[in-house]
């Protein structure tokens, strides 16, 4: 499905996009000068160009956590996506490191020394992180023991972390009524455990240029 933009002319004059109508950017240059290792901040990943100075050798970005991206921005839905730009003015490569609910797909997300690599940015799920006692049982993917009003709190394709629950596990299903998740894998023993349920977002390298 595709939207035709609307041209705001100025005095209230709002038109369809035409042929040769240019459409604003709000990007902005976030300048960050943070000597050695450093953190793709939720202002960073919101500004849409990264310069990035400092470092004196090869150094690690760590992704801003999920749930400080959702806070940044509430206005964030599922399946919204945007693009930044990283200019690595370093003379040393720089490879993203992930955190919770940040994730990178590919193989393409490091940038190598004194290149630009252009990042999509796409959101996986934003409801705010929450801890819930629940109880897991071996062999099921099923979490018991949760209120309504908790459950109200979570959403599919929420990240789920806990005891006895297997790395990279995600929300498939929430009942309410019932007061039970489904998670995208089988629990690996019983047990009332404190889960951890948190947004998720997605970083893929798009492509690189010498700068």
């Amino acid at each position: 499905m595709f939207s035709r933009a609307q041209i705001d002319r100025g005095a209230n004059y709002v038109t369809p996009q035409g042929p040769g109508d240019g459409v604003l950017s709000q990007d902005q240059v976030l300048a960050v000068t943070t000597a050695g290792a450093g953190t793709f901040t939720a202002q960073a990943l919101l500004s849409g160009v990264i310069d990035r100075s400092g470092p004196g050798g090869i150094y690690n970005e760590t992704l801003e956590t999920a749930d400080n991206l959702m806070a940044a921005n509430p206005q964030l839905s599922v399946g919204d996506s945007w693009r930044v730009l990283f200019r690595n003015t370093v003379a040393f490569a720089a490879t993203l490191v992930v955190a919770e609910g940040a994730e990178l797909s590919g193989a393409n997300t490091a940038c190598a020394a004194s290149n630009a690599r252009e990042y999509l940015v796409s959101v996986l799920a934003t409801a705010r992180r929450q801890i819930f006692a629940g109880t897991v049982t071996n062999a099921s993917a099923v979490i018991t023991g949760l209120t309504q009003a908790q459950c109200h709190l979570l959403m599919p394709g929420m990240g789920v972390t806990g005891t006895n629950i297997p790395a990279a596990t995600t929300v498939i299903g929430v009942n309410p009524t019932a007061g039970t998740v489904t998670m995208s894998a089988n629990a690996t023993g019983t047990a009332l455990v404190g889960a951890t349920f948190f947004p998720r977002y997605n970083i893929k390298g798009l492509s690189t240029a010498t700068l």
